[in-house]
């Protein structure tokens, strides 16, 4: 196993699947690090207001009112860190009524963590791009038995039949657990590619838990290269599902860095490049704040030193372009198949590039950016 230190370039969201509710879930609040919201522990409640105020409590969130009123009927001297789990820092612009907040994973001791999964799977996405883009004629393979675009022909092709012969299985990569430095809530946002309302676009704002820039972890990661040439021994060479070939990329820890690099960098400039074309059209400046945290992340992957570190795009608001390595764009039939699946009612926006959308921070700022540092 080898030891990865992992770093927090941009704040990063995963999340745990639940939506908090403004009032009843979390409230805001005021301390010494300054604007926070608290997640409610419903236990902490109890205590304070007593068993007997629970039917006064759900009669408050009937009422759509906070729990911080309640709470302050019963326990007056009680503060919010007294009835929540965790507070996080509010870097948003307060909370709404009715906003929600999207919870970022935790594990069972209360400390985020990046799932070792998401993590595999990001590097998943960047091998996928990068070998598909060295084959031809993939127009055929990205269609299921009934005509539907599908990555997994593709997949299966460049890795293996089925999870059984896939030689990502060779690729181990432990979770991590961060904790020690700050999470906030964030209010995203949209860059949209629009004819009248311009570019700017927050009519879809959405408050997220991540955690913040410049925090650190480690985590394991093992290239089993040593399993995979015993398996591929002892497979079945005749079987219909014959173990798939170990890319060259996937040899050792330092090509796998090298070529993540590259992907990332890749996107990257298309990114610089594709808003650069537009950013005269827009009035706003949020463009070019956009082309300028890029430039910000092309600085970091070109300050990688080769083989050992690379930058890596993972989690909410990463975008269809890094989420799927963009791959697909270079088919003839991307337009006419991949794109009406993946844009809902893609017949009003033809007009427009796909995707015409980019998801950010009220401030502009860039999501799901890590650097992975081999020690």
């Amino acid at each position: 196993m080898s030891r990865i230190k992992i770093e927090t370039l941009t704040s990063v969201h995963i999340g745990s699947g639940e939506n908090l509710q403004y009032g009843s879930d979390f409230v805001k609040g005021q301390n010494a690090n300054g604007k926070i919201f608290g997640l409610i522990d419903a236990q902490k409640i109890m205590s304070l207001i007593g068993e007997e105020h629970i039917s006064n409590w759900v009669a408050a969130i009937e009422r759509k009112e906070s729990s911080e009123e309640i709470v302050k009927q019963f326990a007056p001297n009680s503060d919010i860190e007294d009835y929540s789990k965790r507070v996080i820092l509010d870097w948003s612009d307060g909370a709404r009524t009715s906003d929600t907040l999207k919870e970022f994973i935790h594990d069972g001791m209360g400390k985020p963590y990046i799932p070792g999964s998401s993590i595999k799977g990001a590097i998943r996405t960047a091998i996928v791009a990068s070998l598909a883009a060295q084959r031809h004629n993939l127009e055929s393979k990205i269609q299921d038995r009934k005509g539907k675009p599908t990555a997994k022909n593709v997949e299966a092709m460049l890795f293996g039949a089925d999870p059984n012969s896939d030689v990502f299985r060779f690729l181990q990569v432990g979770d991590a657990v961060f904790g020690n430095n700050y999470e906030v809530a964030l209010r995203m946002v949209n860059i949209n590619e629009r004819e009248k309302k311009g570019f700017w676009d927050t009519s879809k704002s959405q408050l997220i838990e991540a955690l913040g820039p410049e925090d650190e972890s480690e985590f394991q990661m093992k290239l089993a290269s040593d399993y995979y040439g015993f398996a591929k021994k002892k497979w079945p060479q005749n079987a219909r599902n014959s173990i798939g070939i170990l890319p060259e990329e996937m040899q050792t820890l330092q090509s796998l860095f090298k070529i993540i690099n590259e992907h990332t960098s890749q996107l990257v400039e298309s990114e610089i490049r594709y808003w650069e074309d537009r950013e005269s059209a827009d009035e706003s400046e949020s463009v070019h704040d956009y082309i300028e945290r890029m430039k910000e992340i092309r600085n970091h992957i070109k300050n990688c030193k080769g083989g050992s570190e690379c930058v890596l795009r993972i989690g909410h608001g990463s975008g269809w372009r890094f989420i799927t390595g963009a791959w697909a764009e270079g088919l003839e039939n991307f337009s006419s198949l991949v794109v009406p699946v993946s844009r809902p009612k893609n017949f009003n926006y033809e007009q427009y590039d796909f995707p015409k959308t980019r998801r950010v921070d009220d401030q502009c700022e860039l999501l799901g950016f890590v650097k992975l540092t081999s020690l």
